[in-house]
């Protein structure tokens, strides 16, 4: 899966999946444009909070500035939420559907435009939601014409900072401490670098024939919750 010649935009790539995917990106050819709020050495960046339009329609634009082109749009940024139904604020909802829905929204709709420029291209979004499942296969149909590819990825639990940040809620909330979990329904700990590989498979001309798609990347954790 060789990206050479290929221009990318990722959202939330400065930890975790994002800058593991990144990395991939990188080694197998691909220029790079990273969209975070944090600031990422060596790499090139811009500063985009993914629930403002314009500042993802910046971030797009910078891209094609700096590369020439858009090829490859892939949506990861996010927020956890975990706690009781009845205990979540309004204002803590509010702010992770704008981030990890409207966030992928935004990315879709200002990132098709310039990779269906380029003749089309793929974009690719981490999803902890049924929306942006429900999003993907919208945007994928509406999308086909203009050969632009659409699809998701559903990662499992995956050892990274956001993991950390959400310990101790879901500890709370669970019979048991969060690494038995994982062993008992996951078999082991995910790796940023394996939900990276699935990001980067959809997002590769290896799945030509690939979009509308919910990939699930879990060690078959969501088969053993039925």
């Amino acid at each position: 899966m060789s990206f050479a010649g290929k221009v990318a935009l990722v959202t939330g790539g400065a930890s975790g999946i994002g800058r593991a995917t990144v990395q991939l990106l990188l080694e197998r050819g691909a220029q790079v444009l990273v969209a975070d709020l944090d600031e990422v050495d060596g790499i090139p960046s811009v500063c985009c909070d993914v629930s403002d339009c314009a500042q993802v329609e910046a971030a797009v634009a910078a891209a094609v500035n700096r590369f020439g082109g858009l090829d490859i749009m892939i949506n990861n940024a996010g927020l956890p939420a975990v706690g009781p139904l009845l205990q979540t604020d309004t204002d803590t909802f509010a702010r992770v559907l704008a981030v990890n829905v409207l966030g992928v929204f935004h990315g879709i709709k200002h990132a098709a435009p310039r990779i269906a420029e380029r003749g089309g291209g793929a974009i690719v979004s981490t999803s902890s939601k049924a929306a942006v499942t429900n999003l993907t296969q919208t945007a994928a149909l509406e999308l086909r014409p203009f050969n632009v590819r659409v699809n998701c990825v559903l990662p499992g639990m995956i050892s990274t900072p956001m993991l950390e940040e959400i310990r101790s809620a879901f500890e709370t909330l669970a019979p048991m401490p969060i690494e038995q979990m994982i062993e008992l329904k996951q078999g082991r700990g995910g790796d940023p670098a394996d939900i990276a590989r699935a990001l980067v498979y959809l997002a590769s001309g290896d799945a030509e024939f690939v979009s509308g798609a919910a990939l699930t990347a879990d060690n078959a954790m969501s088969a053993s919750l039925f």
